[in-house]
């Protein structure tokens, strides 16, 4: 065989081969074979980049080394159906793993493909939850109207009875009966609120102007528990937006910041509120903080769920940020939470740029000014 034909040999080989090591490397989920005892002998560019080497420096490595966990691996070069695929939890992230016996050897090797569904997982629990509070909100919806009715009765003739009885005991005594009977009364109507879907009004506001006014309707409260709000408002375009509605979702974080920093320090607790805009997102992005104790990691998937509280009997319903997550649902928004326990949480609301069949526009206004007060 000539020369020349051993380099046409060569290349009619190689160049296959050359452009199947290229397809794997193009593939962002991380693709590797393993021996029978878990040890990395090839992969592809994406697992080799997660850890900042070159596939080399991968090959050898035992995978429980590199993530510590560990994997399913053929037993046998015989082995012909696919092994389980298997969900893990790797740091801040889930992966779906599968795994599959390589055939055409005499020792066991298995291809594992891991896919990050971290942003899949977040989707499908929105998902859940949309389905759950629709659900939720006819059954509640039913109850509170039929809870209503009696108790507007008992509370209209509390009233009457105080007005007629000269006994200040007995007078007392119907006191506590109201007033137990209006906080009733506000159950209620936070359940009806919960329940109710109707459509957002939307106008063109300015959501630093919103948060302005939200912030100074628990001042008092705020100031009482000795919390300091910083507002650190952006340069952010107005956006169409039912303002009542945004003002609800954003006093609902607010407040349930404050009970979780005055029951877990004195003196110097703290909230941040903070817009920016994410032009490339499209979005006006609200971030509320705050540094109390944070959300530990087993409740985390369930503080938007109706009547789900960690506070004491008498100092919550469960519903405040049930009826944020529905508001933001309803809007289009999306709402998420980041915490870690013991450093506080912090939540955070995409609003769209256009919404209501118009685009937001930039319009100044006075809440920058007010923000530096």
């Amino acid at each position: 065989m000539s020369t020349v034909e051993k380099q046409y040999l060569e290349r009619v080989i190689s160049e296959p081969h050359k452009q199947w090591l290229a397809m794997l490397d193009a593939i962002g989920d991380y693709i590797f074979i393993t021996d029978e005892e878990g040890k990395v002998i090839r992969t592809n560019k994406a697992l080799a980049t997660a850890f900042g080497k070159h596939p080399r420096e991968v090959v050898g490595t035992y995978f429980h080394d590199l993530f510590n966990v560990d994997l399913p691996v053929a037993e046998s070069a015989k082995d012909l159906r696919p092994l389980a695929a298997i969900e893990r939890t790797i740091g801040d992230e889930t992966y779906l793993i599968s795994s599959f016996p390589l055939h055409g050897g005499d020792k066991p090797r298995t291809v594992h493909v891991m896919k990050n569904i971290t942003e899949m997982e977040r989707v499908r629990e929105q998902l859940f939850h949309s389905s759950k509070l629709a659900s939720l909100g006819l059954l509640v919806s039913g109850v509170a109207h039929e809870i209503n009715n009696p108790l507007t009765g008992i509370i209209s003739y509390t009233e009457m009875l105080r007005k007629r009885t000269k006994d200040e005991e007995t007078e007392a005594d119907l006191g506590k009966i109201l007033e137990s009977a209006h906080r009733c009364k506000r159950i209620v109507e936070n359940l009806l609120a919960f329940s109710r879907q109707r459509t957002p009004a939307k106008t063109l506001e300015s959501v630093n102007d919103i948060i302005v006014r939200t912030v100074e309707l628990r001042s008092f409260s705020l100031s009482a528990h000795s919390i300091e709000v910083v507002k650190d408002l952006g340069e952010v375009p107005s956006v169409f937006v039912d303002a009542q509605q945004i003002r609800q979702v954003i006093l609902n974080i607010i407040i349930n910041a404050e009970q979780a920093v005055a029951g877990s320090r004195s003196g110097d607790g703290k909230i941040t509120v903070s817009t920016r805009c994410d032009r490339q997102a499209g979005k006006v992005i609200v971030t509320v903080s705050d540094n109390g104790p944070g959300i530990p990691r087993d409740i985390m998937s369930r503080i938007f769920d109706p009547f789900f509280t960690t506070k004491p009997v008498g100092m919550g319903t469960g519903l405040g940020l049930s009826i944020s997550y529905g508001i933001v649902e309803e809007h289009g928004w999306d709402i998420r939470v980041e915490s870690t326990e013991g450093t506080g949480a912090t939540f955070i609301i995409g609003i769209p740029l256009d919404q209501g069949g118009g685009t937001a526009v930039s319009v100044p206004g006075p809440a920058a000014k007010l923000a530096e007060g």
